[in-house]
């Protein structure tokens, strides 16, 4: 465990280069090591052969620049743009398969190689889609040339079939191992982003949804919300209450439009507390709230609403020492199963005049 902790916090460095994708260059870190692994399997399988017989040294020198050529792309991707050392191990590889291909034979399986460094220039560059489509086309010109020779002409030291077996085996193994890491990399990535923009999303509905000084839902959220009931619980009987602060411009003309932020908050907590469990609440607009009552009567609300003027008239607010006697008047409509919502406002909201007109400070129904 410490080892792995050691070498991951080898890959895991910064790069010398700013703006550049540490995530990025982390991945290539992690493909080079696999073909360093890669290729000194297989300077160990042909070392079972005989160094110096046919097919063992070449595949043994060939093994051997190939780790030395990775290492040093390996220790030049701390210093170098990520894009530069990409395409240098691109050239490298391209040159290290015709090679191989070359000396062989199309029956090793490292052609396979080819596919994961088109992974990595789709999803490794910011090129152009017309950059990234003509290395496609080169990249299947290379493969193509390589297998014609090799159909064509025979390789130049050629592998017993058993050793070409395991070779081609070994091929594969490290080319789903390769794949596995770069598709494993950036789809994590690509779960991450999406994860993200979806609560980025969210937020944004819940700003969009929420007042920012109370917390409370705003006139929008609650009408979605009413309307939503309704069409689904359209036997439901239920109550609203349209209920305004009494006096709020003298409390902002008196103490400053800070301690009118204060009261809004302060009275947000105690209607909170007083309809918790038994409806919704939004700040309609100004020193306005809406509130909504399921499964219950106009008298039921009322006699809620009561019980909270008394509250106010017993808990004044208190700002930097100045005992602020805050009341609301409230307007509660029942649903007579027929209205809409827009109907149901309005009439709430003529009873809370009403309630205005009459002295304030008390409940209308």
């Amino acid at each position: 465990m410490k080892l792995w902790n050691k070498i991951w916090a080898i890959i895991n460095q910064e790069t010398s280069y700013v703006n550049e994708s540490h995530r990025t260059a982390v991945l290539l870190r992690c493909v080079y090591l696999v073909m360093i692994v890669y290729h000194f399997i297989f300077f160990c399988l042909m070392g079972f052969r005989g160094l110096f017989r046919e097919g063992g040294f070449h595949v043994s020198w060939l093994a051997v620049i190939s780790i030395a050529v990775t290492l040093i792309l390996f220790r030049l991707s701390y210093r170098q743009k990520i894009s530069t050392n990409l395409k240098l191990f691109i050239v490298a590889d391209i040159l290290w398969l015709g090679v191989f291909v070359f000396l062989y034979g199309w029956g090793c399986g490292a052609q396979q190689i080819m596919f994961v460094m088109l992974v990595l220039v789709y999803f490794s560059f910011y090129d152009a889609l017309a950059q990234k489509a003509a290395f496609t086309a080169g990249l299947f010109l290379t493969r193509f040339i390589m297998f014609s020779y090799t159909q064509n002409f025979e390789p130049y030291a050629a592998l017993p079939d058993t050793l070409a077996l395991v070779l081609q085996v070994w091929s594969s193994l490290s080319f789903f191992t390769l794949m596995g890491i770069i598709c494993g990399f950036y789809s994590s990535n690509i779960e991450t982003a999406d994860k993200q923009l979806v609560l980025y999303n969210q937020r944004l509905r819940e700003e969009a949804r929420t007042d920012p000084l109370t917390g409370l839902w705003n006139r929008r959220a609650m009408r979605d919300f009413l309307n939503l009931n309704m069409k689904n619980y359209p036997q439901m009987p239920f109550s609203i209450a349209m209920g305004d602060i009494d006096f709020f411009k003298r409390v902002n003309d008196t103490y400053g439009h800070d301690c009118g932020d204060a009261v809004l908050k302060w009275l947000t907590a105690h209607l909170v507390l007083m309809i918790e469990g038994k409806g919704q609440i939004c700040r309609f607009g100004g020193e306005e709230f809406l509130l909504y009552f399921p499964d219950m009567n106009g008298d039921e609300a009322a006699v809620l609403l009561n019980e909270l003027i008394l509250m106010l008239a017993r808990t004044p607010f208190d700002w930097h020492g100045n005992k602020i006697l805050i009341s609301m008047t409230f307007g509660v409509e029942e649903y007579d199963f027929h209205s809409d919502l827009e109907t149901l406002i309005k009439k709430s909201d003529e009873k809370l005049y009403l309630g205005k007109n009459q002295g304030r400070n008390q409940v209308v129904f």
